[in-house]
Parts: C-alpha cells; structure tokens; sequence
C-alpha cells in the first residue's frame, strides 16, 4: 500500500486529510447529573506532495438522532420520522487570524498537523447504535477549503460516546437480587441473581434452590430469557407521541443437573431442616456480543431502552399438567471502556480484563475493619521489644523481665506517688494467660483501688520523725523511739541502709520560690553513675500509714536544706519548752 502522497507508481499523488483521536470514544461516569465534562482531543494530519493554496482548514464535530416506526392503531399504518442534529461545534484549524479566514494561503508541501480539543458536556446522551431505523450517532469532519474552481478536501472518524456506570455505583457492592417465595403451594424457591449490572457481552449466572412441597411434583426444565424493550418519543402534529417494542434478544432451556439434588437418605426419619430435601444448581445465560443484536440501557429524550430477565421453572403435577413458575427481575447492561465496541458493533471478550476487574471490585468492596471487632487486637504480638520498651527487671538468668512497664520502672523507691498496687501479681497473670490480662481482671482490680482509696483519704496527709544533726529522734507524737542515725549524704548511698519514709504528698507539692532557690539544680556531676543493678536494687515504694493531728513537712527539697530546717526547728522547740522546764523546777 503506498505512503500518503506517494502514487502507485511512485509519482505525485493527491493530497490527504487524516483525523487522528486520541481516543476513538468519549466516555461519562454516572449520569448526566453526577457526571464530569469530558474532552475530545486529537490531531488533524494534512499530508501534500506538492504547495497548494488553501482558504481555511476547519474541523466539526456533529451530533445526528433518528426516530422512526409505524403507527398500528390506524385503519391504515402512517410513518412516523424524526431526523436531526442536536449537537453542532467548529473548531477553526488554519489560518490562526479569523480576519484572514477568507483570504487564499500558500501551504508549502510537507505533512502538516494541528491539534484540536472538543469539551463534551456531561448531559450529553450516549451513541445507541446497532438499530437500523433509530439511532445516536457522533462524527468528526474536516474540511480543506481550497478556493474557487478545487474541490475540497474531506475526513470523516466515527465517534463513540459511552456512558457506564458511576464510579461510586462501581466501588460498591453488587445489588443482589433474591426472590424467595412458596408458590402454589408446590414448590418453595429462592432463586439469585447476583448483580443488577452487567457488561454487553457477558454472562449472567443466576443461583437456583428449589424444594418441591406436594408429592408427586417434579421438576422439569428451567428456561432463562432476556427481553429488550424499546420505547420511542417524538413530536408529530403537535403532540408528543410514542411507541413501544419487546423482543427476545436471548435465551437458554435446560434440565436440572444429576448431581443437583439433595435429599434425606432413606431410613431417616428425623429431619431437623427443610432444606434437606431440595435441589440447589446454577444456571448461565450467555449476552449476545453485537450490538445488532442487544443494545445496552439507555434513557435519552427519545430512545430509552431497558431489560428484564425472565426466569421459567416447569413443573409436572401427579395429574399429568405442567405448571410454570415466572420470576422476573430488571437488569442494566452498559457498555465498558476495557470493552469498547468495535466499527463492526461487535464486542470482544477478553476474559483476562474481566477477571483483572471482578478481582479489582471484591477488592474495592472489602471495607476497612469495624471497631467492635477489633478493640482488643494485641500490639507488638510476638514481636521482639527490645529496643523501645521500658527496661525491665532481671530475672535470675539474665534475661529482662517482660512485664508492665508500672512494675518494672527502675528508681521505684524514688517513685513520685507510692503505689499500693501489686503490679507483681498483675505481671504473673499476664505472662500466665498469655495474651495480658483479661477485661474481668483488670476491672476487679480497679474497684479494689477505689474502695482502697476512699477508705483512708485521697489527700489525708501522713506524718513522719525528722532527723537531727545530733543523731537524736525526737518524735512530734511525744512517743519514745529509738534514735537512728543521720541518712548518708549521696543520691544512691541510701541503697545501703533501711529506706526511710517519706511523705510522697509532700514531695510531690510544688515548693516555694524561697525553697527552690537554694536547692540544689541537680546531683553534682562528678558523681558515678549508678549501675543497672544498683538502680534496680533500691526497695519498694513505703506503703503510707495514716498519722493524723500534726503539721505536714515542708515541700521538696534536698537533704542538706531538710538538715538545715531540722536544726532551726530544734533549736525553736528547745527555746519554746525552756521557759516551762524552768518554771517546773521552782
């Protein structure tokens, strides 16, 4: 085949007018309310052997309906027709200046391209064809004016425009039909068709479960049918008429499978379901791959088209008559860009996409986790937790302890509040469960908590001894104690010797500013850093004893500040008691 702008025999040949789209249909997503506007893109190609002189080069896009049949409900049948254009759009290609348009211009040989854009509105109704008398139809034409005494120069490219389904309609779950009813009272059926949408040139699979209520009722053949109507609207003498058409546009008729029954073996005579004697099988009905023979679902001004899916079970009475069953259920057959009809109107099948698709749409359709079902998932399951949990205590083999962090915080004799709480126990019945503990648990333990809590007083304060520089105890009860000697100087020396008590409510209190100015910022630096062990070695949190009918110490403060107080309140006792011991003597 020669090149454009080559002859046969290698001379000069005529020049050629290509329309090159990007893509030879447009589609839409929804309706026309739901719907996007789309654009027609393309190239027009221009290929001349020799310079020639051209008026102006222009490409249009036009849109052509028809609607005809025959009236039947007159003596004699009139002819009804409606052919027009309800789309028309020009987009000038050359020359740029519109003040030029009429003007000749020499186009040097050569191959030459000019780009075009068309916007299609979203209301715009989709091509019905493969109908020899009612149709939608899209085409491009450019034309190459060439002036006075030349004959112009044509193109034309068929296009197509596919309306398919919405894309929230294609990320949801199909529309299960199910009809399920006793009829007659001789058979109980519940006969599914899956979806509600299909693909022209599919199939359909429809699920069957029948159970033959009266003895002697049998199941026969099973027929399945696709019934096309069409409806048609036009303005004729004033007013608006229509016309309307069924057809059969496929079918299939079969018996039930062997292997389809399901019944009670013999010698059983407790029968807990119904269902145990029914018989359960499916059924296929393959769609016609051409347009002339099924169109898809359309609703357009003056052509609409829908479908129905009929279903027939025959059934044979003891009496010797056949009875059938009718079920009927609506479907709507688009067309799918992954198959787009050929110039021919047939579409090609390929399995591999649709199989690619259905799998694309179960995934879509699984949605995320509720919460409900997933409220008690384990984080960190048998994952290593090295690295980002709290350190935890050593075991006597050397591994760390992989209990709650609450048990296993080291410095927990320096605990900001001291817990009463047995996190031990709590640690063993999670390692023993294997999964932590359990709702019922933890709950039982926090109300223990609460009862702990309100029977000795949330903020109730505790009272302890102060020691002196001296090395004497003098309790503020009055009581007689033992002395003990003064607390080791250093942060981790008191590791050593019996931990003190301390009030926790008092520590924790924000001191004052006088206080907080001369305590000390922090441990002196040249100090050893403790050990693991040494910080782990340290004892519980003091259990707190309420003590009641005394004053609460002072707010935190180092170990030399509480000496310093000490002393000064010792030495204003001794001066306040003074007076009273000397008075006694006399």
């Amino acid at each position: 085949m020669p090149r454009p702008g080559v002859g046969v025999f290698g001379g000069a040949s005529k020049p050629v007018l290509e329309i090159k789209p990007d893509s030879p249909f447009v589609v839409f997503y929804g309706e026309g309310s739901e719907s996007q506007v789309a654009e027609l893109t393309g190239k027009l190609v221009l290929t001349n052997p020799e310079s020639m002189s051209v008026r102006s080069i222009k490409i249009t896009l036009t849109g052509s309906r028809k609607v005809s049949w025959s009236t039947t409900n007159t003596v004699t049948p009139q002819p009804i027709l409606w052919k027009g254009r309800f789309f028309h759009e020009t987009v000038s290609m050359f020359p740029a200046d519109d003040s030029a348009k009429n003007k000749a211009h020499k186009l040097n040989a050569g191959v030459h391209e000019w780009d075009f854009k068309f916007k299609m509105p979203s209301t715009l109704d989709e091509s019905v064809e493969g109908l020899g008398t009612n149709w939608i139809v899209y085409n491009l034409t450019a034309t190459v004016d060439r002036g006075y005494l030349s004959k112009q120069l044509l193109a034309n490219q068929h296009i197509r425009v596919i309306r398919t389904l919405g894309r929230d309609v294609m990320e949801s779950m199909p529309m299960e039909q199910i009809n399920e009813d006793i009829w007659a009272s001789k058979v109980a059926y519940k006969i599914t068709v899956p979806q509600k949408n299909y693909i022209v040139g599919t199939a359909i699979t429809t699920d069957f479960l029948l159970i033959p209520l009266r003895k002697g009722v049998e199941i026969s053949t099973i027929k399945m049918e696709l019934l096309e109507s069409r409806q048609l609207f036009c303005d004729y003498a004033g007013r608006r008429i229509s016309h309307q058409h069924d057809t059969v546009v496929c079918q299939t008729e079969g018996d039930m499978p062997p292997n389809s029954a399901h019944v009670v073996p013999e010698g059983v005579e407790d029968v807990d379901q119904i269902f145990d004697e029914s018989h359960r099988f499916q059924m296929s009905l393959e769609l016609p791959r051409s347009l002339k023979h099924c169109r898809q679902s359309v609703d357009t001004e003056n052509i609409r088209i829908s479908h129905k899916l009929r279903l027939y079970v025959n059934l044979k009475n003891p009496e010797g008559h056949t009875s059938q069953l009718l079920v009927k259920n609506h479907l709507h057959l688009f067309i799918s860009p992954n198959l787009p009809p050929n110039e021919d109107q047939s579409v090609v099948v390929d399995h591999h996409i649709i199989s690619t698709q259905a799998m694309q749409d179960s995934i879509n359709q699984n949605a995320p986790p509720t919460y409900g079902l997933h409220q008690l998932d384990e984080l960190y399951n048998d994952i290593d937790p090295s690295g980002f949990m709290t350190p935890g205590l050593m075991t006597p083999g050397g591994n760390r302890s992989m209990g709650n962090s609450g048990a296993n915080t080291p410095f927990s004799g320096h605990s900001r509040s001291g817990s009463a709480e047995d996190l031990a126990s709590l640690d063993a019945i999670a390692h023993t469960n294997g999964g932590g503990a359990s709702a019922a648990a933890l709950q039982h333990r926090l109300h223990n908590l609460s009862i702990s809590q309100n029977s000795r007083g949330r903020y109730q304060p505790t009272r302890h001894q102060s020691y002196h520089s001296s090395g004497d105890t003098t309790p503020h009860n009055g009581a007689d104690e033992q002395p003990h000697p003064p607390p080791a100087r250093g942060y981790f020396a008191g590791a050593e010797v019996q931990s003190p008590e301390y009030d926790m409510e008092a520590l924790s209190r924000i001191p004052s500013y006088n206080t907080a100015v001369r305590t000390p910022a922090r441990t002196p630096v040249y100090e050893d850093l403790p050990t693991y062990e040494i910080a782990t070695s340290r004892p519980s949190s003091p259990n707190r004893t309420p003590r009641s009918g005394s004053h609460t110490p002072s707010p935190t403060r180092s170990l030399d500040t509480l000496t310093e107080e000490t002393e000064r309140n010792t030495d204003l006792n001794s001066r306040r008691e003074s007076p009273r011991s000397s008075g006694d003597g006399r």
